[in-house]
């Protein structure tokens, strides 16, 4: 903190600055007998003048104005009228006394250079830099304000150690928070999306816990083998980091599948786009996909005898022995990529290789599965995946040896900047502002996790003013430019930019009507959504269903479980609509003949089952027929449709996707999924598994829809992976046979959990109690229903019960959970809120002198400040002054200035507020004699906001004066 100043920065001489000088706001000056209003002494910013502050009185003169003269007295005036690369423009005058006051400056103009040099940027003031980042006392220097007075000097303080925080004993915060349960759901979900699966997906000061397993093999805070590589952000991350954890995407290009992969020969081609397998089917062509276009063609390829059959298959030839790779399938020898093809890797594709990986996702993958995607994986039993959690006061992210910022949800204009890694973040570290809906704030959608670390468009709203400590937050006031839906980044890309572990939640969303609140109870509640969510089943029922006895391991597995999940309670509320494929009621969605020339987007996207979206066809815990939806889907399984045809996937994954595009379209508000069940691979039509995941990464990405993907029997890990990947899903790859009813139902439930989740975690502050916490409804429309909290499942009714002894997840009772699916909005659990109410705090006081030539004295000039006051909180600044340091302790205290931000928001007053803001002490100390003293001291009063909240901050100050004649 700076103590009292015994720098003259220039000496005076009496030659020419004889008179008074004059610290006031507002000089009419006339030039050349036109009045121009400018800036007065100490207050030379040319883009305008100061307003009146508090009701003072502003002057038409300078600083004279006011005091008593004899008319025709004149004094010397000098006065800064702009500037220029370094080249000032100053008005070297007099003022006249008229009716006892000095009126406003008038002379001539001139040039002269500048003694800062030129400006970094615009004229006056405002263009020079502000030197507010030391933490060494301070001493008198020149004003930039004026430089035309040599006069007028100026105290620019920043406090020691970063700015005057209100604290207090027990629990308290110096900076506070919007509450993101708060948020209209728009806003929030924009940078919450759940199930996470990696920071990206968490934004707002939050992280992801125990990240989802999304299309993954297990999960990634589980140990277990290798997982592929694209299968969620946050493995994409971790393979990147340590390529031992995983293994590679296995569909090249256009191609089937990978060449190191047994099976089908389908879309293996010479021009597939990889190299490898075009070199081995040029060849070894009975490995892959053939099209003969006559008899002769299947005789030279497969044998005598073989000829020409529908579809472009060549029959068995009168040996009735394929040739090798190929295998018999309906009388035709079907390529087939055998261990045979595989092995031709070996000796066509060096230096590929097909030697099995010895890769494994073991403790160290899981370890910085935590650290690269800024995420927890949690201990508790049954923990709910891919939660975003808000970070507690104080917490850090253990998995990161340095820094990691996030921002919190923006309130009252502060924006809350946390560092939630284990070493201090300098000062000085920008945040940048973006349009709203830029698409800016990242998630793990396709692509979007690739560039989380670079977003574009972006201009600077402020810089954070002092460091931040691990696991602490600062409230940044005075950001330029905000508007009602920006992004806000921290630390974007760009020269001043600082290492961090991880960038993926640097992002927050500002909207106006947030208040600021405690982080202590922010960090008490926590707030699930509670939406209707409607799936759309679309049912393989080609021949291999039950080709060859295969109906006992496939297809009426598959039926007695999709039958049991309808039939399942816990389905209550869930909205379903059923299609099977290939199929022609009520649309065409088939692939006759070999080849789909009846196929059209709305044949497959036509339900046998249809849902429309009504309470009334949403499942219910009676049993059919009370239930119509239920009694429906059974009916359209048993007996069902008779199982005939290929695997035209691309046209029904595209139907079932169109369907959920234009119902979500119509009901925005629901969650809406695809499930994909099949038994092959995709035929005919369009079967490049690429062009089938497009299909998934659209309604995804572009339209919010997960697809989930779900296979057994013939069907392909890889394109069941690839599916799920792109559409953000689950993928599930199972065994047909007599678990197949078990596992499939498992698979829907996981689906289903995700999709329909009635679970709301416990926030880990505050009271340990169960007794406590309490869960409160909001509808959409704001309303607030307690509701009543139950033992266990086995005693619910409505209302809502601990999940286990831990206390730690509440689940909605499920007659509850399916009549607020009726009236969506959000689920809250809170427990109390533990802090200490703060009071007002007020500093010493801070002392200045000032130090004047001979046959001059000191007056006070003007008061600026920078301030952050959360919500109805306040900073009041008071002044006294004196001749002798003895007398200061008697002087009359004045209130100079209150800062706040309601009723009008005074929080800046600076030559960068708008309008410039100066107060004026020379008025404050009621003129002479007061004002012409050469000690002056200034006190604060932090006051906290009328319910004992913290955050209130005094960021900086600057005191002016100049040297009048004292005679």
């Amino acid at each position: 903190m700076a103590g009292p100043s015994t720098k003259w920065m220039r000496a005076l001489s009496r030659a020419g600055f004889a008179e008074a000088w004059a610290p006031r706001a507002l000089l009419l000056v006339t030039l050349s007998s036109a009045a121009a209003v400018i800036a007065g002494a100490c207050s030379g910013d040319d883009s305008g003048p100061p307003g009146p502050q508090g009701g003072t009185g502003w002057p038409d003169a300078g600083a004279e104005a006011g005091d008593p003269c004899v008319d025709g007295e004149e004094v010397e005036c000098h006065i800064t009228v702009g500037e220029n690369a370094g080249v000032l423009t100053c008005m070297d005058g007099i003022r006249r006394c008229q009716d006892g006051r000095y009126g406003s400056c008038e002379g001539t103009m001139t040039m002269r250079r500048s003694p800062f040099g030129p400006s970094p940027g615009g004229d006056g003031e405002s263009g020079y830099p502000r030197p507010l980042a030391n933490s060494e006392a301070s001493d008198g220097g020149l004003c930039a304000t004026n430089p035309c007075d040599p006069s007028c000097q100026s105290f620019e303080e920043t406090p020691d150690g970063g700015p005057i925080d209100l604290s207090g004993t027990g629990i308290t915060y110096t900076w506070s928070v919007g509450d993101i349960n708060e948020l209209p759901e728009s806003v929030a979900r924009q940078g919450t999306h759940q199930p996470c699966t990696t920071s990206e997906d968490c934004q707002f000061d939050q992280y992801c816990e125990h990240p989802a397993q999304s299309a993954c093999a297990h999960s990634p805070c589980d140990t277990g083998g290798p997982l592929l590589t694209t299968c969620s952000g946050c493995i994409a991350k971790v393979c990147d980091a340590r390529p031992s954890c995983c293994y590679q995407p296995t569909i090249p290009a256009d191609c089937g599948h990978d060449a190191c992969q047994t099976g089908t020969a389908t879309n293996m081609t010479t021009t597939c786009g990889d190299p490898c397998i075009e070199a081995i089917c040029a060849t070894d062509p009975l490995c892959c996909e053939i099209h003969p276009t006559s008899s002769a063609e299947c005789a030279t390829l497969i044998g005598a005898g073989s000829t020409l059959l529908l579809g472009g298959r060549c029959r068995v030839p009168t040996s009735g022995i394929c040739p090798p790779p190929t295998q018999p399938i309906d009388g035709a020898c079907v390529p087939n990529w055998t261990a045979y093809c595989r092995d031709r890797v070996a000796t066509r594709c060096a230096p590929k290789t097909c030697t099995p990986p010895t890769n494994t996702w073991d403790a160290t993958c899981v370890a910085l599965a935590e650290q690269e995607c800024g995420a927890a994986c949690g201990t508790e039993p049954g923990v709910q995946q891919g939660l975003c959690k808000s970070y507690l006061p104080n917490q850090t992210n253990p998995a990161c040896g340095g820094v990691d910022l996030t921002v919190g949800v923006p309130c009252d204009g502060t924006i809350p900047v946390c560092n939630r890694g284990t070493m201090p973040a300098p000062a000085n570290i920008e945040i940048h502002r973006y349009p709203a809906g830029a698409g800016q704030l990242p998630s793990s959608a396709p692509g979007r996790i690739l560039n989380s670390c670079s977003p574009t468009g972006g201009t600077l709203a402020c810089t954070t003013a002092q460091p931040i400590a691990p696991g602490e937050c600062i409230s940044v006031a005075g950001c330029t430019g905000l508007a009602n839906g920006m992004e806000l980044i921290v630390n974007p890309p760009g020269p001043e930019q600082i290492a961090e572990c991880q960038c993926g939640n640097n992002g927050s969303i500002y909207h106006p009507l947030a208040m600021c609140e405690s982080p202590g109870c922010i960090a008490t509640a926590s707030v699930s959504m509670i939406r209707p969510a409607t799936l759309f089943v679309t049912l393989d029922r080609s021949a291999s269903m039950t080709a060859n006895s295969a109906s006992t391991s496939r297809w009426n597995p598959a039926r007695a479980a999709l039958r049991a999940f309808f039939e399942d309670q816990a389905s209550a509320g869930l909205g379903v609509a059923l299609r099977f494929w290939p199929h022609d009621n009520p649309g065409p969605c088939n692939d006759s003949a070999g080849t789909c020339p009846g196929y059209a987007v709305a044949g497959c996207s036509l339900a046998i089952v249809p849902f429309d979206g009504s309470t009334a066809r949403r499942l219910t815990a009676d049993a059919a027929p009370t239930d119509q939806q239920e009694l429906a889907l059974v009916n359209a399984l048993y007996p069902g449709p008779g199982t005939n045809g290929d695997t035209p996937m691309y046209p029904a994954l595209d139907g079932a996707t169109t369907w959920a595009i234009n119902y979500k379209n119509m009901h925005p508000e629901e969650e809406v999924a695809v499930v994909l069940v099949t038994d092959g691979i995709p035929s005919n039509c369009d079967t490049v598994p690429n062009h089938i995941g497009e299909v998934a990464r659209n309604a995804y990405e572009n339209h919010g829809i997960r697809v989930h993907a779900v296979g057994f029997g013939n069907s392909s890990t890889e394109i069941i992976n690839l599916i799920a990947t792109r559409g953000g899903g689950r993928a599930f790859n199972l065994t047909a046979g007599a678990g197949l009813e078990t596992t499939l139902r498992d698979a829907l439930v996981a689906i289903r959990g995700q999709a329909l989740p009635c679970d709301v975690t416990v926030p880990l502050a505050g009271a340990s109690d169960p007794a406590s916490v309490s869960v409160v409804h909001v509808n959409s429309a704001g309303t607030e229903t307690v509701l009543t909290p139950r033992a266990d499942l086995a005693s619910c009714g409505q209302g809502w019960y601990f999940t286990d002894a831990t206390n730690t997840s509440v689940k909605l009772c499920p007659q509850t959970c399916t009549a607020l699916r009726d009236t969506p909005g959000k689920v809250r659990a809170t427990v109390p809120c533990v802090t200490t109410t703060l009071t007002p705090m007020t500093t010493s006081w801070e002392r200045y002198r000032g130090v004047c030539p001979p046959g001059t004295k000191t007056q006070w000039g003007f008061l600026r400040y920078r301030t952050a006051t959360p919500g109805d909180s306040s900073v009041e600044f008071f002044v006294r002054a004196a001749d002798d340091p003895a007398e200061l302790a008697g002087a009359t205290v004045r209130l100079a200035a209150t800062a706040h931000a309601v009723p009008t928001d005074t929080r800046i007053c600076d030559e960068d507020s708008t309008p410039p803001c100066a107060i004026n002490l020379f008025d404050v100390l009621q003129e002479l004699p007061d004002a012409r003293t050469e000690y002056l001291e200034i006190q604060m009063r932090l006051n906290p906001t009328s319910t004992g909240g913290g955050g209130v901050q005094v960021q900086d100050w600057e005191i002016t004066y100049s040297c009048p004649d004292s005679e």
